[in-house]
């Protein structure tokens, strides 16, 4: 019986703490907004909230729907982000042309 005890106390004291390790590893923040410029290696944007957010934008940030490589002034994305502000992916959002 206390071998059973003893084991419950170990699962339970482990898995919780393993299961929020996991959670904060892949947290991360989506963003919309607007593209307003480039400034050296960051993507200033503005979100539909009215924020100004810079984006720290590394060669692995994956950008996705883009012609030419790079993303102009007025196109509207959707980002994730961490809690720095890097840009985790970038993708490019098209009007549905209704």
């Amino acid at each position: 019986m206390a071998l059973i005890l003893a084991v419950f106390l170990i699962f339970s004291a482990v898995i919780p703490a393993a299961a929020a390790d996991n959670t904060q590893a892949t947290a991360a923040l989506v963003i919309k907004a607007d593209v307003l410029y480039w400034e050296e290696g960051e993507l200033i944007v503005k979100e539909f909230s009215g924020h100004e957010e810079r984006l720290k934008v590394t060669p692995e940030t994956k950008i996705e729907g883009v012609v030419g490589g790079r993303l102009k002034t007025g196109d509207k994305i959707v980002a994730q982000i961490t809690d720095d502000r890097t840009a985790i992916s970038i993708k490019l959002q098209v009007p549905d042309g209704r």
